[in-house]
């Protein structure tokens, strides 16, 4: 009777906490799966992640573990960093990219074609690649810089 009552106090305190959290770690999982050339091959590795209790794995330790850390100390303990910019929609087909290292702030223009252009502060043009939620920036000087769109 007495771990009845320890594990129902205990399952009330993580469903008190009213965190629904980031999901960061299956959202790591998913960003992985999803940045595939090939659709095939991404929809092979999502099924694998399905069949291996890959999603249901991370889904419960979220939910159990990180997003209660993130609810009462405010930050995830698993903060995963894939981007190095920060990304500011000034409109549907433009927005404005600054790099978190350097400072520098870029354009990025989406074409009615659906390719995308980028041109830094001064109007140098940038090669800018977009793959899944994922943009590429290649400046002039060689430096790669990524971030999430």
């Amino acid at each position: 009777m007495k771990k009845m009552v320890y594990g129902a106090a205990v399952a009330l305190t993580l469903m008190a906490t009213g965190c629904t959290g980031s999901f960061q770690l299956m959202q790591a999982i998913h960003r992985w799966h999803t940045n595939f050339e090939n659709r095939w091959t991404d929809e092979i590795c999502y099924l694998v992640a399905c069949i291996i209790p890959i999603y249901a794995s991370a889904y419960t330790v979220d939910t159990i573990f990180l997003n209660s850390v993130e609810f009462w100390i405010g930050e995830n303990p698993l903060t995963i960093q894939t981007a190095d910019a920060t990304i500011t929609r000034l409109d549907a087909n433009t927005a404005l990219v600054q790099s978190k290292a350097s400072g520098a702030v870029y354009t990025l223009r989406r074409n009615a074609d659906g390719t995308f252009a980028m041109s830094d502060a001064e109007g140098n043009a940038v090669t800018a690649e977009v793959k899944g939620s994922l943009l590429t920036m290649t400046a002039p000087d060689g430096s790669v810089r990524t971030a999430l769109l």
